[in-house]
């Protein structure tokens, strides 16, 4: 009887051992799920973000003389006064949004200031634009940095394309700094209302808790001037721990909020984008 007991007593806790590990592993795997979601949506902001400094930057460099400005138009009762000036040897194009937020015209908020210091003509090939912030914040993000924009002409199909790198920083309203440096290429596929471009390139995103995730676009990133979310494309993460996973904002480009993410073991989620 007591050879039997201590028996049973073993399968009891060979089984609670069980019960123990299935339960941790199924609270990792959701874990992970949930943080793999984090990386792709704190991308998304980053990279929408950084590509809207340029496009108001280009817009605003159309401006001439002091005149309030919007990010799709000029008007009598815009965002942000657009000065342009000379410091002895540079051009210096300030785009000032005020010290309050902003609603332009694409339904994102701004505040701050963006200042892009250039020598020559700003459209010219060849043309180079530092990019920087003064208490700049874009839906309530602040960004650091400097973005380092060269002007390449024009390619095969005649399309303006600039070679881009950013090292540069968001700091979100929740206080968390995700920092990157990338490089891009920039095309300017559609000149108008709105402006679109393709985006290629790669780099490292380096979350708040110091890990690194590589970024490589496998599928050029359509953006458009007028749509505060990513349109289409495919980018694929490398994270801390070597594997792979990949976001997917659409084969068609579309002013959506919504992506589908495939994590390493093949499984899909759809993501809301903020």
């Amino acid at each position: 009887m007591k050879k039997y007991v201590m028996l049973f007593n073993v399968g009891a806790v060979a089984l609670t051992l069980s019960i123990f590990v299935f339960v941790a592993a199924c609270h990792k795997t959701t874990k992970t799920a949930a943080e793999d979601t984090s990386y792709a949506t704190d991308y998304a902001t980053a990279e929408k973000t950084f590509n809207d400094v340029q496009t108001v930057s280009d817009q605003a460099a159309t401006v001439t003389g002091n005149m309030a400005y919007r990010t799709t138009a000029t008007t009598g009762s815009g965002c942000a006064t657009v000065t342009h000036s000379f410091n002895g040897t540079d051009s210096v194009l300030t785009i000032n949004f005020g010290t309050t937020d902003c609603v332009c015209h694409d339904g994102s908020t701004r505040r701050g200031e963006i200042i892009v210091t250039y020598t020559g003509h700003y459209a010219d090939s060849g043309s180079v634009h530092n990019i920087t912030f003064n208490n700049f914040f874009h839906n309530d993000n602040q960004v650091l940095g400097t973005k380092t924009v060269t002007n390449m002409g024009h390619n095969s199909l005649g399309q303006v394309y600039f070679n881009v790198n950013i090292n540069c920083s968001i700091i979100k309203a929740n206080g968390e700094t995700h920092s990157a440096n990338w490089n891009r290429v920039r095309t300017w596929i559609t000149e108008g209302t709105p402006n679109v471009y393709s985006i290629t390139g790669s780099g490292t995103l380096i979350r708040p808790n110091g890990r690194t995730v590589g970024v490589n676009i496998t599928t050029p990133l359509i953006v458009s001037s007028d749509c505060r979310w990513i349109e289409a494309g495919t980018i694929v993460h490398t994270m801390p721990n070597g594997l792979t996973r990949t976001v997917n904002y659409g084969n068609t480009p579309a002013c959506d909020n919504q992506a589908v993410v495939t994590l390493p073991n093949g499984t899909t989620q759809n993501i809301t984008l903020p």
